[in-house]
C-alpha cells in the first residue's frame, strides 16, 4: 500500500503541472505579441541610493539587459520599505554587511563602513530622475552607486558627483525642483501600486525579483521569454 507522502505526491503533482502551465502561457503569449511588434523585453528596476544592494543590482541588470537585448528602465526612490519598521536600523546594517559579501563575488570591494540615510543621497535620486529619457541615465546611476559605496566613505556631497553627471549626461547637475520631487514621489507610488515596497526590486512581465540576489533568475526569465 502506498504511503501517505506518495499518495499526496501523485495527487498534487499533476495539479501543480497544470497550475504552472496556466501561469506560464499568458506570459508566453505576451512575449510572442511583443516580439511580433518588434518590441524588446523590459526590466523595470526600482532602487534607492541609500540601499547598498542597489550597487549590486544595477550593474548586474545592465549586463543582463545588454546580453538579452532587453530594455532597462530605472526608477530612483527616496521613500522605500515599510513605514514605521522597528527593525529598519538593523536591516540597514545587515544590508551593508551582506552587500560586501555579494560584491566580493564579482571582485569588488565596498569602502563604505556605515549605512547611509535616504536624505544623505537624495540629491542623487533627484539628479537621476531629472535625466529620465537620456541614454546615459542608467550609466550615471551605476557610476554614482560605485563611487558612493565602493570609492568613498564620507557623507556624500553634490560636488563629489558633479563630474560624473557631466560625463554621463553631458549637462550640469540640476537643482531639485518641485517637479522632480513630484516625479520621485510618483516612482514610489508606482512601486506600491504594482505591488512592491522595497529596493532594489526588479519587475519583468509582471513578475517581481529582489534584484541583488536574483540576477541569475532574472537572466533565465528573460531567456525563457524569448523562446
Amino acid at each position: 500500500m502506498p504511503g501517505l507522502a506518495d499518495t499526496l505526491r501523485r495527487a498534487t503533482a499533476p495539479r501543480a503541472v497544470v497550475a504552472i502551465s496556466r501561469l506560464q502561457w499568458p506570459r508566453r503569449l505576451r512575449a510572442a505579441i511583443r516580439r511580433a511588434r518588434g518590441q524588446r523585453a523590459c526590466i523595470e528596476l526600482f532602487f534607492a541610493y541609500d540601499d547598498p544592494y542597489s550597487a549590486i543590482a544595477l550593474p548586474g541588470l545592465m549586463a543582463i539587459a545588454r546580453q538579452r537585448n532587453a530594455e532597462l528602465q530605472i526608477y530612483p526612490l527616496i521613500e522605500r520599505g515599510i513605514a514605521g519598521d522597528p527593525a529598519a536600523a538593523q536591516r540597514r546594517k545587515h544590508a551593508l554587511v551582506d552587500s560586501r559579501r555579494l560584491a566580493l563575488r564579482t571582485g569588488r570591494k565596498f569602502s563604505r563602513e556605515q549605512p547611509l540615510a535616504a536624505d544623505d543621497c537624495a540629491f542623487l535620486a533627484a539628479w537621476t530622475e531629472a535625466a529620465r529619457g537620456h541614454a546615459g541615465m542608467a550609466a550615471f546611476a551605476a557610476a554614482a552607486l560605485e563611487q558612493l559605496w565602493c570609492n568613498s566613505n564620507n557623507v556624500p556631497a553634490p560636488e563629489d558627483f558633479q563630474n560624473l553627471y557631466r560625463q554621463r549626461i553631458g549637462l550640469q547637475a540640476p537643482e531639485r525642483t518641485p517637479a522632480i520631487t513630484a516625479a520621485l514621489s510618483r516612482n514610489t507610488a508606482r512601486l506600491h501600486r504594482l505591488g512592491h515596497w522595497e529596493s532594489p526590486a526588479a519587475r519583468i512581465d509582471r513578475q517581481w525579483f529582489f534584484a541583488h540576489e536574483r540576477l541569475a533568475q532574472i537572466d533565465a526569465c528573460l531567456q525563457a521569454l524569448d523562446k
